[in-house]
């Protein structure tokens, strides 16, 4: 039994939320690149900190691997983030 079906989506709202989802990399890769450059203006510590934490939790949503999320987030470096989601894109 179609599981859409039990639901009773229409055949647009199946369309729209296969769309949401096959395109839920590039949506993340998006909301990186706008946190990356948030970054660079924040000036509180504790906006930072967060900050670092959404970027390690959104780096691991695109399958990042683990070894490399930890690399790119020990140093604070965020001309290193920019360059990986250069290369995800």
């Amino acid at each position: 039994m179609d599981q859409n079906k039990d639901k009773g989506y229409t055949q647009y709202q199946k369309k729209v939320i296969r769309g949401f989802y096959e395109n839920k990399d590039l949506r993340l890769i998006q909301k990186l690149g706008e946190l990356v450059s948030d970054m660079y203006l924040i000036t509180d510590e504790k906006k930072k900190e967060s900050g670092w934490k959404r970027i390690k939790k959104i780096l691991i949503d695109l399958k990042v691997h683990t070894n490399e999320v930890e690399y790119l987030i020990r140093d604070r470096n965020l001309a290193a983030i920019s360059r990986k989601i250069e290369e995800l894109f």
